[in-house]
């Protein structure tokens, strides 16, 4: 079977170093259509700073007669946290049929985050170009649990901050010393991440819509998540686990992105 790339997260060049390399840390997943830009820009920015064997992106050159699905999961199986580059288009992006891709069983990123979640990987969504997560109710039952991930974003404008947050995020899953200098060395520029800067009237509603669910005690907890929550989405995410249905954490989900 011939593999096109273009219908998958990949733009086709790495996998020969595959035998090479016996653990790759993190694991770049995107779609080349929807943000091969940010994908390869923090690619090389991870590469930069952990070395070229700790980052993996790319599934390509997949021997003749061999299953494409269980070379991906072999190769996501190597990693021990996956991120997953998130644009605009990621969620609606379509074949040349006109279907959606997601809905493909046999879509790389599909195949790629699917083994992820069922081996219990880590994975960060990372949005770019202003993406939102997507809902669960949007999403094919092997990738639900995503819907359920904090997220980090990174902005244009603050690349190397927001990558510097991110690197933060994935320490506890690859481990060795902060790549950048403390927050406080960072450009003294506006940024989306800290929970003390998360609108205020962002955590109102918040509150407002949790409480509906869990009752007054809401308001704790939405303060308690605010201060571990890097985005708006990320306070969505961390309040929601509140919720003890998944029916009703949806609702509540989808209430906070209106």
């Amino acid at each position: 079977m011939q593999i096109d790339c273009v219908a998958g997260a990949a733009s086709c060049r790495l996998i020969a170093r595959r035998m090479r390399i016996s653990v790759r840390a993190i694991f770049i997943n995107y779609r080349r259509s929807d943000a091969e830009g940010e994908a390869g820009r923090l690619f090389d920015e991870l590469t930069k700073q952990l070395g070229s064997d700790a980052v993996f992106m790319d599934v390509a050159a997949i021997e003749p007669g061999r299953d494409f699905r269980k070379a991906i999961d072999q190769s996501v199986a190597d990693c021990s946290v996956l991120l997953a580059v998130m644009g605009r288009e990621w969620l609606s992006a379509q074949d040349v049929c006109g279907q959606r891709r997601l809905d493909d069983p046999n879509d790389f990123v599909r195949i790629e985050l699917a083994s992820a979640l069922r081996r219990d990987i880590p994975v960060v969504p990372v949005l770019v170009r202003g993406a939102k997560m997507p809902l669960a109710e949007e999403l094919s039952e092997d990738l639900r649990e995503l819907a359920f991930r904090n997220a980090v974003e990174l902005t244009h404008a603050r690349w190397k901050y927001d990558v510097q947050v991110l690197l933060t995020a994935l320490r506890p899953y690859i481990g060795g010393p902060a790549a950048y200098p403390p927050a406080a060395q960072a450009p003294s520029i506006p940024v989306a991440a800290p929970a003390s800067a998360i609108d205020p009237a962002i955590k109102d509603r918040v509150t407002r819509e949790l409480a509906a669910f869990i009752g007054p005690i809401a308001e704790v907890v939405v303060k308690r998540a605010a201060k571990r929550s890097a985005t708006a989405e990320e306070l969505y995410s961390a309040a929601a686990t509140e919720i003890e249905t998944q029916d009703e954490r949806l609702r509540f989900l989808k209430a906070c992105r209106r």
